[in-house]
């Protein structure tokens, strides 16, 4: 009897479970990368429109012509569309801050026990990984006087407004 072959044929079945084992590791392991990779990326994006937000309401009348507010109390009460946009200078500004980076705005805010959301700002259809930033500013019948908007606020009224900026990478 020759046992050189069945030592071969044994060698050669444990090779092909080892090359087979090994594929089967790497194709999982890499499709356990992805996601994560993908969430850093969001995180990273939601980061920077949120800073964008707060740097643009939080400046000083140097550094940006119009604050949050007094954009959002500039609003003409009409909805945008694609792909004009009307919200004073605020375009401007976050086109700078977000460079490379769509975005589309919307003000959300209650009237008469009612919901309302009002696109102001549209460059396209969300992408599949885009997220949502939200900033609340309050505007007053005096800013929006100032400012020159249509919100039609009583002389004591405040209202809350919250800016939703979504975000996308192109």
């Amino acid at each position: 009897m020759n046992e050189k072959g069945q030592l071969h044929t044994l060698e050669g079945l444990a090779a092909a479970l080892m090359i087979t084992m090994t594929v089967l590791v790497i194709s999982q392991s890499t499709m356990m990368v992805t996601p994560q990779n993908e969430l850093a990326v969001n995180v990273h994006l939601e980061q920077l429109s949120s800073d964008a937000l707060a740097v643009i309401d939080t400046a000083d009348s140097g550094s940006v012509e119009h604050d949050l507010t007094e954009c959002v109390s500039s609003w003409n009460m009409m909805e945008a569309t694609y792909p004009a946009s009307s919200l004073c200078d605020l375009d401007d500004e976050l086109s700078y801050l977000l460079p490379g980076v769509l975005y589309n705005i919307e003000l959300a805010y209650f009237k008469d026990q009612n919901l309302n959301v009002k696109k102001v700002i549209i460059n396209g259809p969300p992408g599949e990984n885009s997220v949502v930033v939200r900033r609340f500013v309050t505007i007053t019948n005096e800013t929006v006087n100032d400012a020159g908007g249509g919100w039609n606020l009583k002389e004591d009224e405040l209202r809350v407004v919250e800016v939703r900026m979504t975000t996308w990478k192109v």
